[in-house]
């Protein structure tokens, strides 16, 4: 009952007399609370009263049993959207910085940094400096043969596990090392690649709405005039607009 779980949480201790059997509080319903000695553990969901999938168990870094879909219900299929999120988070948390970073520094923004592969023989830059081997079809020679020989890697790895956290030079400052620590990352990373995934499909959006621009200039013109800046500009017809 909702009284044996505050008196395991320490509220017992504090306030006796709340927790008396004599007290109106005392019959009061249980809240799906489980407690220990330090702190709550409230069993949430990713939507209020929704049904969990029984394939989304809980035991996977950051599973809240979210699948609206049904896309997991092949095990061999969960798995292996398990992995691909995993690496499109790391993606996008690498894309994100790299995003925001020349722009803040006033190197040109992410859109335009691309204009040199539309020039027959341009250059490729890098924070404003020309990169080696930097014409169009090099590069994409080299980001073949190199994203060819990891995912080779990957794919012949059998354990689960070992594909999404490799380790070893992957893991030079030994954050695996500690298995609880280690836990807590898993689902920190989840979170924040998930944070980044939608980080930039804003990118992409204001860049479809603004072409040219860059998020931070984004930002800057919202802020500059918050009431006409802002997604009803795209969405709602400018006639209505006061």
């Amino acid at each position: 009952m909702a009284t044996n779980a505050l008196i395991s949480c320490g509220v017992g201790a504090v306030c006796p007399s709340f927790l008396s059997s004599k007290s109106r509080y005392a019959t009061a319903k249980s809240f799906g609370v489980t407690c220990n000695s330090s702190r709550f553990v409230m069993s949430a969901e990713w939507f209020p009263g929704s049904d969990r999938p029984p394939y989304l168990d809980g035991s996977a870094p950051g599973d809240f049993g979210f699948d609206p879909l049904g896309l997991g219900e092949v095990p061999a299929n969960l798995e292996r959207y398990k992995e691909s999120e995993l690496i499109h988070c790391r993606w996008a948390m690498l894309a994100v910085p790299g995003v925001l970073l020349p722009e803040a520094l006033g190197l040109g923004n992410w859109v335009k940094a691309q204009e040199w592969a539309a020039v027959p023989g341009g250059q490729a830059t890098y924070l404003g400096n020309p990169v080696p081997w930097g014409t169009l079809p090099t590069i994409l020679v080299i980001e073949f043969l190199a994203i060819a020989f990891v995912e080779h890697q990957r794919s012949i790895e059998k354990d689960t596990e070992k594909k999404k956290y490799p380790g070893g030079a992957f893991d030079p400052l030994g954050f695996s090392k500690d298995p609880q620590k280690f836990q807590e990352y898993k689902v920190k990373e989840v979170k924040n690649g998930r944070l980044a995934l939608l980080a930039f499909v804003g990118f992409c959006v204001q860049q479809s709405a603004y072409p040219g621009t860059g998020p931070l200039e984004n930002l800057a013109s919202h802020l500059s005039d918050p009431w006409h800046n802002n997604i009803g500009d795209i969405i709602i017809p400018k006639s209505i607009l006061p």
